[in-house]
Parts: structure tokens; sequence; C-alpha cells
């Protein structure tokens, strides 16, 4: 018979020997850098500097913007969008410095920020699903529409019926400032937005101007984001019936009435009246942009 002492003595090496072997593994191994969002220590380190330094940085007409990214090995990092087709693009690049506080600065060279990437009379086309097309009430979202008196000197404007929000008990259409209210200057439509101003679907631009072929799905609510607040959104109150209570966007269906925290390399998709559904991915947080809007930028 095997003695119980010795067994237990026995035991115990063994089980120390193992400890011997791993201790020093979960001593040395890097902890999982975990989801880089705004509220990790990292991201929110770069964070600050961005604060600090994006105003100076966006007095220079090249810079259109700045985020917190990440570089190559997965470091955030502080990127510095520069406009590509700026005539002194190299210069304003070399003049950057590589670091600030510790914190790395990468450049990514960029086209301009639009409020539309593509010419307005190319959207819709090339999908399974129109997101141009008048649709059956109560609609979905994810779809063309805008203020019903958006047009003056011959041309008329449109833009995405975005989301549905609830404030309090009453449900609301989400889209831009620029689509919904940024007519402030009674112009060559001799009008400005006003809350209570009907908001249409599809939008002017794809019913060839003329408000009688689409119909009314919200009315104004007037806020004014832009261009004090830096936001530029916009809502209309739905009208009883025209839109689906359940916030429906065409291609994606019903979203979670709960929301996440962005993050870098988090999986994103958008249904819009030009792009259609696209797919892609968070690259940038915190960011600031120039936005330009036709003529004017914000």
């Amino acid at each position: 018979m095997f003695p119980i002492n010795r067994f237990i003595r026995s035991f115990f090496k063994f089980l120390a020997a193992i400890v011997s072997v791993f201790l020093p593994i979960s001593a040395f191994a890097s902890p999982p850098i975990g989801v880089l969002d705004d509220t990790h220590a990292a991201i929110r380190a770069v964070m600050a500097v961005q604060g600090e330094v994006t105003p100076d940085l966006m007095r220079q007409p090249e810079i259109l913007g700045t985020a917190v990214g990440v570089d190559a090995a997965g470091t955030p990092v502080l990127t510095v969008y520069v406009d590509r087709d700026a005539a002194n693009a190299g210069e304003v690049i070399r003049s950057l410095p590589r670091d600030v506080r510790g914190a790395g600065v990468q450049v990514h060279l960029t086209d301009k920020f639009r409020a539309m990437a593509k010419p307005p009379w190319a959207g819709g086309g090339g999908h399974s699903v129109s997101h141009t097309a008048k649709q059956t009430p109560p609609i979905q979202l994810g779809t063309s529409g805008g203020w019903s008196k958006d047009l003056a000197n011959g041309y008329c404007c449109g833009g995405t019926l975005g989301s549905l929000v609830k404030i309090g008990s009453t449900q609301y259409i989400l889209s831009n400032y620029h689509v919904f209210e940024s007519d402030i200057v009674s112009g060559g439509n001799n009008t400005v937005a006003t809350t209570g101003d009907p908001i249409i679907q599809p939008g002017l631009i794809d019913v060839n101007c003329n408000k009688n072929n689409a119909q009314t799905v919200g009315t104004l609510v007037k806020k004014s984001s832009l261009p004090n607040s830096n936001v530029d959104c916009s809502i209309a109150q739905i009208s009883s019936g025209m839109v689906r209570t359940d916030g429906a966007i065409l291609e994606i269906g019903t979203i979670s009435s709960s929301t996440v925290s962005a993050a870098i390399n988090q999986a994103v998709k958008k249904s819009g009246r030009t792009t259609g559904l696209s797919h892609s991915a968070v690259s940038g947080l915190n960011a600031t942009v120039s936005v330009t809007y036709d003529a004017v930028s914000f």
C-alpha cells in the first residue's frame, strides 16, 4: 500500500511544479487591450491631447479635422485629416509633429468631407430596394425625404429620413439640419423653415421638384442645431399612420432601442437615400471635421 503521507508530499511537490510552470506565464502575459471606446484609458488620454491641439490645427485650411484612431499596431493615436487636393499638402504633413505629449500623430489624406458624397441626381440606383421611391404608408426610414419647401430658382433638394426617435411619449423622424431646416434666410423661395412645416417622402429632388407627387409624413420641429451646437440634426413629429412606429429602416429592419458606445473597428451599416445600404467599420472616435455644404462650411 502507498503510504498516505508520502502521497501527500508527492502531490504537493507535483502541484508546486505545476504552479512554477504557470506563474511565469501569467505574470508576463499581456492583458487584453479591451474595447477601444471612449471609456478606455488610452483613448481618453489621446482625446485630452486632441481637445488641446485641434483648434490650432484646424486654423490651417489644409487640415480638415482630427479624430482618435489607432496605428498599425493597434495603439490609440491622434489622426489628422489633411486635404489631399491641397497644393501644399506635403508641406503641411511634414510640419506636423510625430507625437504630442506622448500621443502618436498619424496623417490621413482624404477628400473634403461633404454633406452629400455623390451628386444629388445620382441617388438610389443600383440597389435591390429603392431608397428614393414613394412608399405605401406607414413608411420605413432610410429613405428619401425632406422639407416640402426646399426649392428655389429652379432647383430643389432632399436627403434621408434617418431613424425614429422618441422624446417623452412622442415619436419623431431624425434627419439632418441641412435636410429639414437650413433655409434660414428668405431668398429665392421667399420663405424660411418654420416649426409645423410639412416633411415629405420622397424628397422634392426625387419627385421632379413637385411636392404634390410626394406625401406628408411629419411636421418640422425646429431645433436650430447649427451652427451653434456643431451637430447637424433635426427632427419632425410623425404624422399619424404615416411612419412605422417600430422604426423599421429599409434593408436593416427594426433596430434596438438601446444604444451602445462607438468603438474602434466596430462594424456599422447605414441605410440612406443616396447610398442605399452600405457597410463599414469605425476608424476614428470623437471626430471634429469641417463639412462642406456646397459653398458653405460648418
